[in-house]
């Protein structure tokens, strides 16, 4: 409105001069144009008027013609607003559906969301409800279309490799993970799911070889991965060549690897499976020379030997030390039952009992009192069992 203003007064100040100016002198003045056959005659005084006419009709048409296109556009977008709004209300009709468990519902949400810009997340939930449904083909072609996104990528890619895994194909799920950038591979999900794939693949060499540098991320899982690494290896071991070959093996390992916890605990367990349970003994007991570890101690359970009198020595004096410790009072009570002692087995059991019962402790004091006839108390441990996790 200001410019119109501005546009007017100008054009009115020329006007005024160009009136005034003939009038101060005594003349209108005289114009006069030709275009071909076309001769118009008139004063300055008439021309300056129909120019003024015309610009005001110029300035007045210019106004109509912007209102008109900014009407349009407003149209345009209120039609385009409404429909991202019928999108969204799609999209998180879709989560919703996915979370109630209505698998139909959010198909049918996430397809209307499709072309909304949810950066890939829509691809995501119709993928997840594709699964829930079991059409797998689906699943697999929208979480491509996730790995489009940058900021999906990531969740598709770890879903894809999961679904191979869980069909037993672990070399497609590294292919998956091999597929995220350098950032996205060092996330925890994807390193674990790869530290799985590696292990199903029976890749040991190279999963110890990159585990080092997983032992943040992998947090407490780094032991358990560290047994399996070693299990894996001195299994192959052991069943190819034997007791002899695998008790070689160890002594060639490295010592950082002979002093891994986790090398330690499937050595003995191998030693075990083997037969060679004095050697199993020895080990476990020199290893555990300062107290008892979480890792090897339930592995003298396994022990079976008419006199395991360093072992029953062992646990005695760690009794001594936490007598409210069940654990220590079970492998006690195993290993006496295994040498024959089920007097001592009873006892320490009991005692266990006491301290924490399980399932497993109450069968065995029954299997004990069984044999040694006493079957009231074994009737009243097989009942006090029923009722134990």
């Amino acid at each position: 409105m200001k410019k119109l203003i501005y546009i007017l007064i100008i054009v009115a100040v020329c006007l005024a001069a160009m009136i005034a100016a003939p009038s101060l002198v005594g003349d209108k003045g005289y114009v006069l144009i030709q275009l071909g056959n076309l001769v118009i005659e008139t004063s300055v005084v008439a021309l300056g008027i129909m120019v003024f006419v015309a610009l005001v009709c110029w300035v007045i048409i210019g106004m109509l013609l912007s209102r008109t296109m900014r009407l349009t556009k407003l149209s345009g977008s209120w039609f385009g607003n409404r429909s991202r709004r019928k999108t969204q209300r799609a999209f998180y009709r879709s989560i919703q559906a996915l979370a109630e468990g209505d698998w139909e519902a959010a198909t049918k949400a996430s397809d209307l969301a499709e072309n909304g810009d949810f950066e890939g997340v829509n691809y995501l939930v119709a993928a997840q409800a594709a699964v829930a449904r079991g059409r797998k083909d689906t699943a697999i072609r929208k979480l491509n279309e996730a790995t489009e996104y940058d900021s999906s990528a990531l969740a598709a890619r770890v879903t894809l490799a999961r679904m191979a895994l869980a069909e037993g194909q672990p070399r497609d799920a590294l292919k998956e993970l091999a597929q995220l950038n350098d950032k996205q591979q060092a996330s925890a999900s994807a390193v674990k799911l790869k530290v799985q794939a590696l292990a199903e693949s029976g890749q040991w060499a190279k999963l110890e070889e990159e585990l080092g540098g997983y032992k943040k991320v992998l947090g407490d899982d780094y032991a358990k991965w560290s047994k399996q690494i070693a299990k894996g290896r001195l299994a192959e071991v052991a069943s190819k060549q034997g007791a002899i070959a695998l008790k070689a093996f160890w002594q060639a390992l490295p010592r950082k690897q002979r002093n891994d916890i986790g090398y330690q605990a499937a050595y003995a367990e191998q030693l075990l499976n083997q037969g060679m349970h004095q050697e199993a003994q020895s080990v476990l007991l020199d290893w555990q020379k300062r107290g008892p570890h979480p890792q090897l101690l339930p592995l003298l359970k396994n022990l079976q030997l008419p006199n395991p009198a360093p072992t029953i020595k062992a646990l005695e004096k760690w009794i001594k030390a936490d007598e409210e410790n069940q654990q220590l009072y079970m492998v006690l009570g195993y290993v006496a039952h295994h040498a024959g002692d089920n007097t001592l087995a009873d006892k320490a059991l009991q005692k266990a009992m006491k301290l924490h019962p399980t399932q497993e402790g109450l069968l065995l004091l029954a299997e004990i009192n069984e044999k040694a006839n006493n079957r009231e108390s074994a009737m009243a441990f097989y009942k006090q069992s029923l009722n134990v996790k």
